[in-house]
């Protein structure tokens, strides 16, 4: 987020009263932060928005899969979600959800972190984390980004969800224990599977 405004300096960027200030959070035509104290305080975002200043933030489109047989996949998911806000700006990965090394993510929350990002479109919310998507959710809202997941939630019943997840889980430890070409993983995950 940018600089905070107290409603006295807003007033005098925006040249107008604190009486006016209140009433236009009261109608929602600004918005401010309110404190525990309840004073109101205004974010640079919200006098640039009202002075007509344009911001430098973009949408982001973001698309994985997990491994490069899926390659498909990725790009039916970059070319929807292209169709949909051809001038979002489109981050990819190729790599498992339980990794957040990923290239692509990592470059989408670094301009996050830098306020640069207002909209992030994804297919199914899988595509930026398996776990922890509430943590990724909690960092958008911090900086202003919307995370908007344009094919709603992947209906799956519940013993393909647990499976789904559990797989998951030992691939990314049986990785770490046996490597990831081992003849004993691909046992494991065919076991799991059965």
């Amino acid at each position: 987020m940018g600089r905070i405004y107290t409603i006295r300096e807003a007033c005098d960027i925006l040249q107008i009263d604190a009486t006016t200030l209140r009433r236009w959070d009261r109608e929602g035509k600004i918005h401010c932060i309110r404190l525990s104290n309840n004073f109101r305080r205004v974010p640079e975002e919200e006098i640039n928005r009202i002075l007509g200043i344009k911001n430098n933030r973009i949408d982001a489109i973001y698309a994985r899969v997990s491994s490069s047989d899926q390659k498909n996949d990725l790009y039916n998911q970059i070319n929807r979600l292209k169709s949909l806000y051809p001038d979002a700006q489109v981050f990819s990965d190729i790599k498992s959800e339980l990794k957040f090394n990923r290239k692509g993510f990592i470059e989408l929350l670094n301009m996050i972190e830098d306020n640069k990002v207002n909209n992030i479109y994804i297919t199914h919310r899988d595509r930026l984390a398996r776990f922890g998507f509430d943590l990724i959710e909690s960092i958008c809202k911090m900086h202003n980004t919307k995370i908007i997941e344009t094919d709603g939630e992947e209906i799956l019943s519940a013993n393909e969800e647990l499976t789904r997840d559990l797989i998951s889980i030992i691939t990314s430890f049986s990785a770490r224990l046996y490597g990831l070409r081992s003849h004993k993983m691909k046992n494991i995950l065919e076991a799991v599977r059965e």
